[in-house]
């Protein structure tokens, strides 16, 4: 498995990609495909807002602090989109992963990625307490946008 940069023994970046080159193709549609359900499970969970509520006033405890309502809701609105951003970025980067090489290989798991988020949220207008929003299908969008920027930039390293 030639082919990553390396002066000498290779690091550990480059043994990471040369065991994710061994996987077959099937197995990384798997993983593809196992995060998009986890993206579905998740978004038919009712009253997410009082999970992530939970979290933040949870971190706040372990690091000894407290916040008042209004600073409570900030910090639970950017936990939620960096969520957002998060799991469409290995959404994308797994997308990214099981699509054959080629030129177009990273706009495609970028593509991809959106057209699950705009199902993700339109499944979630189904959800009792929950809503779709476009605004999160373009936070989505720029979590797989980051992931697939990066995939490309680490196939670029490749030498040809």
């Amino acid at each position: 498995m030639a082919g990553w940069k390396g002066v000498g023994t290779l690091g550990p970046f480059d043994k990471l990609m040369q065991t994710l080159e061994r996987v077959p193709r099937a197995g990384r549609w798997g993983a593809a495909v196992a995060w998009m359900a986890l993206i579905f499970g998740l978004s038919a969970q009712t009253s997410s807002g009082q999970h992530s509520f939970a979290l933040v006033t949870w971190l706040l405890g372990l690091a000894g602090q407290h916040a008042g309502p209004e600073a409570l809701a900030v910090m639970q609105l950017g936990i939620r989109k960096l969520g957002h951003v998060t799991e469409y970025a290995v959404l994308a980067a797994l997308l990214g992963w099981a699509l054959p090489s080629g030129a177009r290989r990273w706009q495609l798991a970028w593509v991809l990625a959106v057209g699950w988020a705009c199902t993700d949220e339109w499944h979630q207008t189904f959800v009792p307490s929950r809503v779709g929003a476009p605004s999160d299908v373009a936070i989505d969008g720029v979590g797989a946008a980051l992931a697939a920027l990066g995939g490309w930039r680490v196939e670029r390293r490749r030498p040809r």
